[in-house]
């Protein structure tokens, strides 16, 4: 956005109603001004702490006091922005702020779940407040040192009220790359279907609901879901894991007898069609018929279980890479620095003494005595 644009915005902003003084001081209070020091001074990081603010005043404030008005995250995020003294710094390049970091956010990986019924036949869903239509796994972006078991079950237990730490496996999970976005799911099977759920967050999730697999996998899903469940459904992030749900329900149903080699069975075509699909397109640049924007977003990552990734890995370090060293098959390229030279310690020779030396005095006539001379064994006395 150019400067036009962001001065325009900021005069749409005043002349607007603001959000009064006495609320930005309660969200200020609460976080932003006691916040600890390392976390106001990087612009992203002071955005994320806006945008908790945003939530409460829109979960809290605005549910309490029917005369606020609900704003959009751009708006509230100027309006605390120019209340906090320490933060009107950020104003003149607002927008540019904004932006940089809404593509940040998109870049953070996102945990959660995929929770199965004890029939193994139904998986559960949960549908955003924000958007009527849009159904998806429970699941939210990972904090600041936080672990992703940690995150995924801290989001489900927000979303839907159930605890998944005594279930969850930190070695069963699929995951997915959406552009630069990251998305692992945990796989949690064998839950009641009587089991409640709520969310434990206002204004996040509108509705739970099982949902048949084998509907969701149907070429008539969009009509019959609309029966079930009442309305047109947008399963958008949910379609690339069906698939892999059921082939993980179907190798834990039939044991894991052969299991092994079905997988490394499917690794060996898997990779056969990566290469001859890469080298397809690498064929395509090298005639010029893409370019290589289009290159890079034509390929497709598809969903990826977490057993394959890890043999897979293991495979790799066993085998090694064509063309690398055994050191960068197990530790990766690194940049190849000079040898250094050595330099020995600087020692206070003043101070420094072994208890063996202390109190040492060196006996020179002694030592003397000890050497050849005229008159001993070596030098005999030379007789006149």
């Amino acid at each position: 956005m150019d400067n036009s644009s962001g001065h325009k915005f900021a005069r749409a902003i005043s002349r607007r109603k603001c959000i009064p003084a006495y609320v930005l001081n309660d969200l200020s209070s609460r976080f932003i001004i006691n916040t600890r020091p390392e976390e106001v001074k990087s612009i992203i990081r002071i955005f994320f702490h806006i945008e908790t603010a945003y939530w409460f005043y829109l979960d809290f404030h605005c549910v309490e006091n029917a005369q606020l008005k609900e704003c959009t995250m751009r708006e509230f995020s100027y309006d605390l922005i120019n209340h906090v003294p320490q933060l009107k710094q950020y104003l003149a390049e607002f927008d540019k702020h904004f932006d940089a970091w809404k593509q940040y956010k998109r870049t953070i990986g996102t945990y959660g779940a995929i929770i199965i019924d004890q029939t193994m036949k139904h998986v559960l869903l949960v549908q955003s407040f924000s958007g009527r239509n849009s159904w998806g796994f429970p699941k939210g972006k990972i904090n600041q040192n936080e672990t992703p078991v940690d995150c995924a079950a801290r989001e489900v237990l927000e979303e839907t009220g159930f605890d998944i730490r005594p279930h969850v496996d930190p070695y069963e999970y699929l995951e997915k790359n959406f552009n630069e976005q990251l998305n692992r799911l945990y796989l949690i099977d064998g839950i009641p279907w009587d089991t409640a759920f709520q969310p434990k967050t206002r204004r996040e999730i509108r509705d739970i609901q099982w949902f048949p697999l084998e509907m969701l996998l149907t070429a008539k899903t969009e009509s019959l879901l609309k029966e079930t469940v009442g309305q047109n459904v947008n399963l958008y992030t949910v379609v690339p894991y069906l698939r892999a749900i059921k082939k993980w329900i179907h190798d834990k149903q039939s044991g894991d007898g052969g299991a092994k080699q079905r997988n490394r069975q499917r690794q060996q075509k898997q990779f056969s069609q990566q290469n001859q699909s890469q080298y397809q397109e690498y064929m395509q640049l090298k005639k010029g018929k893409i370019t290589p924007k289009n290159f890079v977003n034509q390929r497709k990552t598809s969903v990826r279980y977490s057993r394959d990734i890890l043999e897979f890995q293991e495979n790799q370090v066993k085998q090694g890479r064509r063309g690398m060293t055994v050191v960068q098959s197990l530790f990766g390229h690194r940049e190849q620095r000079p040898a250094e030279v050595y330099k020995p310690p600087e020692v206070d020779t003043n101070s420094f003494y072994s208890q063996a030396w202390f109190n040492f005095s060196l006996d020179t006539d002694g030592i003397l005595e000890l050497l050849p001379h005229e008159g001993t064994y070596y030098f005999p006395t030379r007789k006149v």
